[in-house]
Formats: C-alpha cells, sequence, structure tokens
C-alpha cells in the first residue's frame, strides 16, 4: 500500500509541475475586430476582445538568404498582381526605435489587413535569418536578442508553395541592454 501511494505522489507532482512549466511558457494576448474589420492586437484586456494564448518560446531558424535576383523577381512579379494584402507592415517596434530589452526579449507586432489567408504564414526575418517559425499570428516574440542595431523584415509565405507573396518594408531597431560595467 505504501509502494502505491508514492508512486500516484510522485505521478502527480510530476504532471503538476509539468503543467506549470507549460503554463509558463505562454503569453496571452488580446485580439479585437472592429466593425470596419480592422484587427488589433494588444496585451492589455479590452472589452469584446477575444483572449489568445502565444507560446513564448521561440527558436531561431538559419535559413539561406535570398538571393537578390530572386528577391527582385518576386517584387516584381507581387507588383503585376498588386499586394494580396492592404495593409503589410512590422508595427512594434517602429523604424529606428531604441527597445529596452535587459532580460532580450523583444515583442515584435505585425499589422495585417485583412486577416491572414488560411493558407498563407508570416515568417520573420531578423538581420537576414528566420527567427522562429512560420505562424498564423502576427505576434513575434523574440528572445537573447543582443544589443545592438537589428534589421526586421517580415513576409507572408504560401503554406503550400513556399512562395513569399508579400514581403514588408525593413525596420530598424536599436536594442539596449544594461551593461555589467555600468554596475
Amino acid at each position: 500500500m505504501q509502494v502505491k501511494v508514492s508512486y500516484l505522489f510522485k505521478l502527480s507532482l510530476f504532471f503538476v509541475t509539468a503543467l506549470w512549466f507549460t503554463a509558463a511558457d505562454a503569453t496571452v494576448l488580446y485580439k479585437k475586430v472592429d466593425k470596419d474589420g480592422k484587427v488589433t492586437y494588444t496585451d492589455k484586456p479590452i472589452e469584446g476582445a477575444e483572449a489568445i494564448t502565444v507560446k513564448t518560446n521561440q527558436n531561431v531558424v538559419s535559413t539561406p538568404r535570398i538571393s537578390p535576383s530572386k528577391q527582385q523577381q518576386s517584387q516584381s512579379d507581387d507588383e503585376e498582381q498588386g499586394p494580396m494584402y492592404e495593409v503589410f507592415s512590422i508595427d512594434s517596434p517602429t523604424n529606428d526605435q531604441g527597445v529596452r530589452a535587459n532580460d532580450g526579449s523583444v515583442n515584435i507586432v505585425i499589422g495585417i489587413t485583412p486577416q491572414i489567408q488560411p493558407n498563407h504564414s508570416i515568417r520573420l526575418h531578423m538581420d537576414g535569418v528566420q527567427v522562429g517559425q512560420d505562424q498564423k499570428i502576427p505576434y513575434f516574440n523574440l528572445a537573447n536578442v543582443a544589443r545592438g542595431t537589428h534589421e526586421l523584415v517580415a513576409m507572408v509565405i504560401n503554406d503550400e508553395t513556399q512562395e513569399i507573396v508579400q514581403t514588408s518594408k525593413a525596420v530598424t531597431f536599436h536594442v539596449l541592454r544594461t551593461s555589467i560595467l555600468n554596475r
């Protein structure tokens, strides 16, 4: 009987710990769509907003750089067809903004109108390297971003063909971290 109780206690402790770590790895965002169909994301609860849980643990995935000729060709194709999304931009951080991030955490917010199509995803590149995985939610949490100047570019990707559908303008931001030398 003692062995069975000890085993059940350890098993329960394991599940509670696993649940705690899972909960600690998520952030709650709030999504609200206004009467004109404009989607707004915020980290503060607002009336009529839907709560969305976003994983905060993003891994950096290295991908090959796009050659200029392919990028120019895809941009000229997009210009001929016109943009699929009326608004596709990096809203936060803004261009040339200083971001205080002593722990290296930087939140990225992508503005996209209309809402992303079911067969599309958003890909984020920082300094020419893909960060995180393609996702449907226009919100990225970057961890351990080094002090200094960085460049962000967001892309809408066709999930089936992996082709770039639309690209945002590049945004430059500056990470400010406390230095050990200042202590």
